[in-house]
């Protein structure tokens, strides 16, 4: 059915595949931090919890999603994003819905753990596998509309649960959510996701066999191969310093810059900014890749964000936030997309999936050290500025590892 569907469409079926990832990535943060701290003040209220309850099974449904990586990745490339997505939005819904009822932090603890994991694991890698899959000489631009999908997703699912909050009651919010996951994350995927465009007789962008070049044929490593090559393990450490860096600088800006003397209003906008930014800068550093390598193009994206912690440390007025916040995140959103676009052009599609489940708890682990060494950092110092120091140290690090990370060599293995 799948192959008739694709032959017989009107355009490109990888297109259709772009728009079924995007709209999955756009529906992904349900269970991102920034929705949930939209729940936390009336949930607490009303359910007598603490604020820091919620914390635990944020951390937790992290760790069991990464951890449970390679395993789904390999999965990914045995049987395809299909199953694994629509399986993965399901237990999502279901687990929103079932949050909807609950009086009991345990029970909160299961169902949100079980959808945070989802959003940690197999979310993650499945959409930008699948187009990975389906796009080559393409794969910059469709990866940057892909991480663009993300970014709206994350800005306008807080606000719609705010909204629904506010009019009803969280959990009406929580149900809306997870039907609206069930409705685009579930159904979709499971009957129009194919794994690869040779599996219904297509080749990558709609290149014919025809006009294939022999002459330089996609080069495949499996993940035995991959391990290794340095750049594997170059890249690993790039994308756990990068969003060591990322996950720090983002969770502690707004009482940073309110420290600096700036007003909470002044520093929620400086945010506001900082999430555009990352948006913006996921779409514009992919769309140089065609005059410049990708790797070049990770290392200037690494090399915005370290200029904008540099901006950060001296930023005491809400102008110099401003930039800092437009440097380092157009910094933050192009590493974002570069990252997989570096996976797929140096290992091939063939063990993707798993190659990037393997490398994926190192990106994870960064994201879970990054916060805790800005408050231990806070705690011991009585301010930021020793934890941005240590930042700037991690990023710059970062840089320099990214830009090492040339193409491996297979015949060198």
């Amino acid at each position: 059915m799948k192959q008739y569907i694709a032959n017989k469409s009107p355009i490109y079926y990888g297109w259709i595949i772009l728009l079924i990832s995007t709209s999955m990535s756009a529906v992904r943060p349900v269970m991102a931090v920034a929705t949930l701290s939209v729940f936390i003040t009336p949930m607490s209220d009303e359910l007598n919890w603490s604020r820091t309850a919620f914390s635990g099974a944020v951390s937790i449904g992290g760790f069991v999603g990464a951890f449970a990586s390679p395993i789904i990745g390999k999965g990914i490339d045995r049987y395809g994003t299909s199953l694994v997505m629509a399986f993965s939005s399901l237990i999502v819904a279901v687990s929103a819905i079932a949050i909807s009822q609950i009086e009991s932090i345990v029970y909160f603890y299961v169902f949100y753990i079980c959808g945070r994991a989802m959003f940690a694991g197999p979310l993650m890698l499945a959409p930008a596998v699948a187009v990975s899959n389906w796009f080559v000489t393409k794969r910059a631009i469709t990866l940057a509309i892909l991480q663009v999908s993300q970014g709206l997703g994350l800005a306008i699912i807080p606000f719609i649960a705010k909204s629904i909050i506010v009019s009803q009651d969280w959990p009406s919010a929580w149900i809306f959510l997870g039907i609206m996951v069930l409705i685009i994350g579930v159904i979709p995927p499971g009957a129009l996701m194919v794994r690869k465009p040779e599996d219904v007789g297509l080749m990558p962008d709609n290149i014919t066999s025809s006009s294939k070049s022999d002459d330089s044929p996609e080069t495949s490593y499996t993940l035995k191969e991959a391990l290794r090559t340095h750049t594997m393990w170059f890249l690993m450490i790039f994308a756990g310093f990068g969003f060591m860096v990322q996950a720090g600088i983002s969770l502690h800006q707004a009482p940073y810059y309110h420290d600096q003397g700036i007003p909470y209003s002044q520093a929620a906008s400086i945010v506001s900014i900082f999430a555009l930014s990352s948006a913006t800068g996921g779409f514009l550093f992919p769309l140089f890749t065609t005059r410049f390598s990708a790797r070049i193009m990770a290392t200037l994206s690494s090399l915005f964000m370290t200029i904008g912690v540099i901006i950060m440390i001296q930023a005491d007025t809400f102008y110099l936030g401003v930039i800092s916040a437009l440097v380092f995140g157009n910094g933050l959103g192009g590493m974002s997309t570069l990252i997989n676009v570096l996976w797929a052009d140096y290992y091939g599609r063939e063990s993707l999936g798993v190659i990037r489940g393997v490398s994926l708890p190192v990106q994870t682990g960064g994201q879970a050290i990054g916060p805790i060494a800005s408050g231990v950092l806070y705690d011991l110092t009585g301010d930021y500025f020793i934890s941005l120091i240590y930042f700037l140290v991690v990023i710059s690090l970062a840089t320099v590892f990214v830009f090492v990370s040339k193409p491996p060599k297979k015949q060198n293995l």
